[in-house]
């Protein structure tokens, strides 16, 4: 993170890449990203001469659900509807049942 001390502008940034630029920042203010699925918030609160800077994590109740669409309670029967439709139509060709 940079915050310029005169000029107010901040610029957050992880790994090289940079996340967001906000030009004559020199107020309290909130922003949240999410870093590796971890949701975090940064608080910028004003005093008199300098700023604070806070950093929490967010809970990841919510993400968790939302990323738990294709767990293995579905891949696992849809492997065994595949495997048993691939083995009725072997036989049903192999018996010359069909086409």
């Amino acid at each position: 993170m940079y915050h310029g001390d005169e000029s107010g502008h901040l610029m957050l940034f992880v790994n090289g890449r940079i996340l967001s630029i906000s030009f004559s920042q020199k107020e309290a203010t909130n922003y949240s990203f999410s870093i590796e699925g971890q949701l975090l918030e940064l608080k910028i609160d004003d005093e008199i001469e300098h700023f604070h800077y806070t950093m929490t994590p967010q809970p990841l109740d919510a993400l968790e659900d939302e990323s738990k669409t294709f767990d293995k309670h579905f891949w696992i029967p849809l492997i065994f509807l595949l495997l048993g439709l691939n083995l009725a139509f072997f036989f049903l060709k192999h018996y010359n049942l069909i086409g």
